[in-house]
């Protein structure tokens, strides 16, 4: 698999690990503004350390010049205590460990250091004024070493836009597309961290990025760069998140949930849940007493929760909107429900409290 080209699985392959977009782009991230063409002369290589096979002149070269890192990101749903380190070696090695390690650098009066998050310019990055986050890529500086001014290489490691990743390995409910790894619950300002690494020439830094790890303690996010999952190189897996809601789903910090005041319950809802909840309860309830729903013939025909093609049921006859109204003893949640149908005779709007879908405790 291949850093920043949209992560296939089909391309695992540690010796192809540049971020390439495709075959017409040059392999390395790296370009610089001054020289667009120009490539890294630097690859990153993960030989096999621990293998008990018997190793080629030049996988024994890759195992004797490699180093162990020691990942910066380790993600809450880990499923390893130290998932993304592992031993990596930079070619040529002779080149590379000739050169001298720095703590910082500066670009443009900007100082950098070991850990800080950069934006790099690719390829596909416009000339000019840039402020959209996405038309760069994102990485986290692993070491600096140089020769002289003039040649400063960055070791980072990648982190994703979610439309990046790959294609799970089997197929989830709550993937956005067949194209790629993106799930629904990924927000617009969210990276997934990596241990792909790469080398890059300094001079693509295009500024420091603002870029902190989320762990779901707090849903004020929808101006910042953060992360909370990390995608594993070898395992080509995403760590695994907090389920919430009785779909066993997670939370998107872009979308509303709702927690149940009920002390020995806490669920959190998503606003989706619920609403498909109530308006089936509706449905059942006020079409043909929620126990058969006349056909075009006048012929009854049994109610069900879901029509053709996994359809809900509620689906253009009711509507919900959620409110928060204040009373004499409180706020409380509570779901304006519209009858759409032409041909009810009953109200067109009502108003009821909203309860837990776990434990049926009205919400506040």
């Amino acid at each position: 698999m291949a850093p920043k080209h949209g992560l296939s699985a089909l391309q695992a392959e540690e010796t192809l690990a540049k971020r390439v977009k495709n075959s017409s782009t040059p392999a390395s991230r790296s370009a610089t503004p001054a020289e667009i063409t120009a490539r890294v002369p630097f690859s990153v290589q993960y030989p096999l350390v621990d293998t008990k096979r018997k190793l080629s002149k030049r996988e024994q070269e890759l195992v004797d010049h490699a180093e162990f890192q020691i990942s910066p990101f380790v993600a809450k749903g880990a499923s390893k205590k130290g998932e993304l380190d592992q031993h990596y070696t930079v070619t040529p090695s002779a080149e590379w460990e000739s050169m001298k390690k720095y703590n910082n650098f500066i670009i443009q009066g900007e100082v950098y250091k070991n850990n800080h998050f950069v934006y790099v310019r690719g390829q596909d990055t416009p000339k000019g004024s840039v402020e959209r986050d996405k038309d760069f890529w994102v990485a986290r500086i692993l070491q600096v070493r140089a020769t002289n001014p003039q040649h400063v290489y960055a070791l980072v490691a990648w982190l994703y836009w979610p439309e990046e990743l790959p294609p799970p390995k089997t197929k989830t409910s709550d993937t956005v597309n067949s194209i790629s790894g993106q799930r629904k619950y990924h927000g617009s300002h969210e990276l997934i961290a990596s241990n792909y690494m790469e080398v890059l020439d300094v001079l693509s830094f295009a500024g420091k990025a603002d870029v902190y790890q989320w762990e779901e303690e707090d849903d004020n996010l929808t101006s910042k760069l953060y992360w909370r999952q990390t995608f594993c190189r070898e395992t080509q897996e995403l760590s695994t998140l907090r389920k919430h809601c009785i779909c066993d789903g997670y939370f998107n910090p872009e979308v509303a949930m709702m927690i149940c005041d009920n002390e020995e319950c806490k669920l959190w809802m998503h606003e989706e849940c619920l609403i498909d909840d109530i308006l089936t309860k509706t449905y059942e309830r006020v079409v043909e007493d929620g126990s058969e729903e006349a056909d075009a013939n006048g012929a009854a025909k049994p109610a069900s929760k879901k029509g053709k093609s996994g359809r809900k049921i509620w689906k253009g006859k009711f509507d919900a909107k959620f409110h928060t109204d204040d009373t004499a003893d409180g706020s409380h949640t509570t779901v304006t429900i519209t009858d759409l149908r032409s041909t009810s005779k009953g109200p067109k709007t009502w108003t009821e409290r909203v309860a837990c879908l776990k434990c049926a405790s009205l919400l506040d």
